[in-house]
């Protein structure tokens, strides 16, 4: 049963159809590709841009904390007023609120004075690395992030204390919580950028010495050395990183009071969420444009197809009998129609002349100019199948060396000279064949076996001693058998003259072997 083709109107409209979702997928594709690339360059940007103004609005607060502290230790000249020591380290704490906790300590490292008194700690020494270099450089100080003696994780500031003599008297400092609420915290935490953007303060070697994410803050961040090396030399720029599967884009901005770098970082889920509304956007566009060119192309699909419908329609009623005159009858109005149309005129003068042409190249093998499998197959079925008749299979020994020593250009000539060799030995009525490869099939018609062995070994003799260019001499092995009747007799006698090739074949080559169907 024949399928059922697709009608021409359907085709064109399809194609269209196709060829627009097509080319808007692919717009959409490079929109993606190109876009994605500018959104994530115009993202990166505005975090650069974002931590500078962070980074220096964090400066300003550090310089204001120290300006303050600076304040206060001109206040203080001695530390035997402890009272005094106590109203100046609320005023410091509560005035602007940058210090979570202030304290006063003597050059011993003892505390003299706290805020809020809280904390306890008035006559604790202490042991922290911060309060020891603070001790030791007598200069405004900025720690890295430690734990304090009250368990929180601090960076701490201090200003020296001096009397008037200029005496070393000890240290002011205040600290700031890096992992609870502080002013800090505040500042960071309040940017307008975008919810998704993260910010933190991390060192050059990767410290992360503050962090929205408190259970970040105080982590170790592994950083390239030559990433470490670039945040140490520049005072902002980029990079891109994983983690935990999230690609982010970070800009940051260098602190000039520490030395520390403001971390702007923005996650690809931004960027695909703004691609993604405007994928949504052209989808829409898409569908109206698809819609209107689709109705469009319906009415000329129809147009487009109408001449070539007629013109079937009139070749398959008209069969071969067509007159020119009602095949210039169809409206062509296009030019590939109407060169149809005349093609289809000139063809039905044209057939008839090569059918027969046709016939023998289809039958004939194009190499050797005998009969091929189906020319074999038809001939063969024209014989009478009350007649006995000989079948030859015949096989030329080792080819394959042929080919290998002289040559397939040698090999195609030596087929080519046992195939004119074979003609030459069988009679007119006689069906010689090439079945494939070096493989021949011959029909002696009404032909007994004792003459069809006569035959095969005359053939045999004759193309041991015969000299075939290119390849020299040459071999044959060949199998006989006869049949008697219909196909299926033919396709038995067939079988066994193969088996007496291979019986041929294994005795030793240049051979001739009989499968006796009697015997």
């Amino acid at each position: 049963m024949l399928k059922r083709k697709v009608h021409l109107r359907l085709l064109l409209t399809s194609l269209t159809a196709g060829g627009i979702i097509v080319t808007c997928l692919l717009m959409m594709g490079a929109i993606f590709l190109f876009q994605k690339k500018n959104i994530e360059e115009s993202l990166i940007e505005n975090n650069i841009a974002y931590a500078q103004k962070l980074a220096d609005t964090t400066d300003r607060y550090l310089r204001t904390a120290q300006q303050e502290l600076a304040w206060s230790a001109s206040q203080i000249k001695t530390l035997d007023d402890v009272i005094h020591l106590a109203h100046e380290s609320d005023r410091l704490r509560l005035q602007s609120g940058f210090f979570n906790t202030v304290v006063v300590v003597n050059r011993d490292a003892v505390i003299a004075a706290t805020s809020p008194e809280s904390i306890k700690l008035v006559g604790v020494k202490l042991k922290s690395v911060a309060s020891r270099q603070s001790i030791d450089t007598k200069k405004p100080f900025i720690s890295s992030p430690f734990t304090s003696a009250t368990g929180n994780y601090v960076i701490f500031i201090s200003q020296p204390l001096f009397t008037p003599e200029g005496n070393y008297l000890g240290y002011i400092g205040g600290t700031i919580y890096l992992k609870k609420q502080s002013m800090l915290s505040d500042i960071l935490s309040q940017h307008f950028l975008n919810r998704e953007a993260v910010v933190s303060i991390v060192s050059n070697e990767g410290l992360i010495i503050f962090s929205h994410d408190q259970s970040k803050t105080g982590e170790k961040m592994v950083l390239p050395a030559s990433l470490q090396k670039r945040l140490a030399d520049t005072q902002n720029g980029r990079f891109i990183t994983e983690n935990e599967g999230h690609k982010l884009l970070i800009g940051y901005a260098n602190l000039r009071t520490t030395g520390w770098n403001v971390f702007m970082a923005g996650t690809s889920e931004t960027v695909n969420a703004i691609l993604l509304h405007s994928v949504r956007n052209i989808l829409w566009f898409i569908i109206g444009i698809l819609a209107l060119t689709t109705g469009i192309m319906v009415l000329l699909a129809g147009r487009i197809a109408l001449p070539l419908e007629k013109l079937a329609e009139m070749v398959r009623e008209g069969g071969s009998n067509a007159t020119a005159e009602s095949v210039r009858g169809v409206k062509a109005w296009y030019y590939e129609a109407d060169c149809l149309t005349e093609a289809v005129r000139d063809h039905r003068k044209a057939v008839s002349g090569h059918m027969a042409a046709i016939s023998d190249e289809a039958m004939t093998d194009p190499l050797t100019g005998v009969y091929n499998r189906r020319g074999f197959t038809v001939m063969a079925d024209r014989l009478i199948n009350t007649s006995e008749h000989c079948v030859i299979a015949i096989d030329i020994d080792h080819f394959k060396n042929i080919n290998d020593t002289f040559g397939h250009d040698a090999g195609d000539d030596a087929l080519v000279s046992l195939g004119s060799l074979l003609r030459q030995a069988c009679r007119p009525t006689d069906i010689v064949s090439r079945f494939g490869g070096e493989e021949f099939i011959v029909i002696l018609t009404h032909t007994g076996l004792a003459d069809g062995m006569m035959t095969a070994e005359r053939i045999r003799l004759t193309v041991s001693t015969a000299h075939f260019p290119g390849a020299g001499k040459m071999t044959i092995s060949a199998g006989v058998a006869v049949f008697i009747g219909n196909e299926s007799a033919r396709e038995d006698g067939l079988s066994r003259a193969d088996e007496a090739l291979y019986q041929a074949k294994r005795a030793g080559r240049n051979r001739v072997s009989v499968n006796d169907a009697d015997s």
